[in-house]
């Protein structure tokens, strides 16, 4: 009875805070109105001028977007995104059949602590990224015990990133620009290591959707990056670098180096991922850290960050893991336009002076019957379709070497994991997949490192289906 009256003057108290804060809200609307106050006025008193901006930003992005779109039902949209993945499945399986062989890469031997690491960003509120799945068990390992545990203890119980640590800092709320983070000293690998949170509210929506391509130089050479999360890492670098420079300090004491680990690891999933890899580029630009001292970065399921050029320069200090077909290192206003521009193609050819070969139904069609001849016109459909509309500049791509995680046939075993060299040709496109989604989840990385790190390879690597 208790619990039952104060769970109902806490929804009476946050109805009530709501209620005042809508009439505020709308009283200052009114006033502002009346003042012949301009467009987003609202938004900055509510937010703030920066994620105000960051806001109309958006909006107006996703204005122009969809302005193409216009007279196109949401049924064709989805006819044509179909018939393109359509294509798409018969240009890959041609690459597969008739491409360079696939050559097995190694992965850094601590990818898949990495991983855990990258996960307990998340806390134990949001069972550490979910590194189980859909489990309890994570909730088991951070709650159990029975012993008081500070919110970094439960947050890296949940995600198993077992042995002695020493946490420096850990920030689970955001700030706009600011995603959460992890700062400690990994005495198991005795290095520092920096684990930056992947998106997990709307202030880091709004970090990913601020994608609109900037300027950017690295030593020297003028480039692109991804706007939003430059900023971010920009933001939180000068905080960041002195919690590093103070675990480097307890390593200088305590620890006897290892010529095979790095002084400094930087990770992250998804946003944490592309936040970390420029955080990672700006320092080894600057030359942030004391001489001598080793950095490395690992990501995973990062974003297009970088121009072609900056982002193969990290190569020898940054490792992008990639699983399958995830959509988010394939993932870019630039790839989305692309993808916009393709399936328009294919809903109406005629309009784009196509032949009507390339139609929905005519694809559709081929791709029903499936021969050899059928897959061979798909394949040709996405050299003339992608000719005619993707664009070549503002292309942005992950950091540093890419590994890419496919599933393969292993003769007298299941099929399993494997990390395969990769290529920014790998993800330079929207792919359309029924797993391009749940490949992005952090229990999925982590399957499929374990199995990519714990089984031999083959020296032959034959795919299981596209992997």
């Amino acid at each position: 009875q208790v619990l039952n009256f104060a769970h109902g003057c806490t929804n009476l108290g946050q109805d009530l805070a709501h209620g005042i804060t809508q009439a505020s809200l709308s009283t200052a609307k009114f006033s502002l109105s009346a003042a012949g106050a301009q467009e987003g006025e609202l938004l900055r008193l509510a937010l703030g001028d920066e994620a105000a901006e960051s806001i109309m930003m958006v909006l107006q992005m996703v204005k122009r977007f969809c302005t193409p779109l216009e007279g196109v039902s949401t049924a064709q949209l989805f006819l044509a995104a179909r018939s393109w993945a359509a294509v798409q499945q018969a240009k890959r399986l041609e690459l597969l059949q008739r491409g360079p062989p696939l050559v097995v890469s190694p992965l850094p031997p601590h990818a898949e602590r990495a991983m855990r690491w990258s996960a307990a960003t998340f806390g134990a509120l949001f069972l550490a990224g979910m590194a189980d799945g859909l489990s309890v068990a994570p909730a088991v390992r951070a709650y159990g015990g029975g012993s008081a545990r500070s919110p970094a203890e439960m947050a890296l119980a949940a995600a198993k990133v077992d042995g002695r640590v020493t946490v420096l800092d850990f920030e689970e709320t955001s700030e706009h620009l600011v995603p959460g983070f992890m700062v400690a000293v990994d005495h198991e690998l005795n290095c520092v290591v920096l684990a930056l949170r992947g998106t997990s509210g709307a202030k880091d929506v709004l970090v990913d959707l601020v994608c609109e391509v900037v300027p950017c130089e690295l030593a020297g050479v003028q480039g692109q990056a991804h706007g939003g999360m430059l900023r971010a890492a920009q933001r939180v670098s000068e905080r960041l670098l002195r919690l590093v420079l103070q675990g480097l300090e307890m390593l200088e004491a305590t620890s006897v180096r290892s010529p095979h680990l790095p002084d400094v690891l930087i990770t992250g999933h998804s946003l944490g991922g592309g936040v970390a890899a420029l955080l990672a580029a700006l320092w080894r630009d600057q030359a942030a850290l004391p001489p001598g001292r080793v950095m490395q970065c690992i990501t995973f399921g990062c974003p297009q960050v970088l121009d072609a050029e900056h982002a193969m320069a990290l190569a020898n200090f940054t490792t992008s893991v990639i699983l399958g077909d995830d959509l988010v290192p394939r993932l870019s206003l630039t790839t989305v336009q692309d993808l916009r521009e393709s399936c328009l193609r294919v809903n109406d050819p005629e309009a784009f002076q196509l032949p009507s070969s390339l139609s929905t139904t005519s694809l559709q069609a081929r791709a029903a019957r499936g021969n050899e001849d059928d897959m061979a016109h798909l394949a040709a459909a996405h050299a003339q379709i992608a000719g005619a509309c993707h664009g070549t500049s503002n292309r942005l791509f992950p950091a540093g070497r890419l590994v890419v995680l496919r599933q393969a046939e292993i003769p007298s075993q299941d099929p399993h994991y494997v990390a395969l060299e990769g290529s920014q040709a790998d993800v330079d496109e929207m792919l359309i997949s029924s797993d391009m989604a749940a490949a992005h989840m952090p229990a999925r990385y982590l399957k499929a490192l374990d199995e990519a790190m714990n089984i031999p390879a083959p020296r032959e690597v034959k795919l299981n289906g596209l992997g």
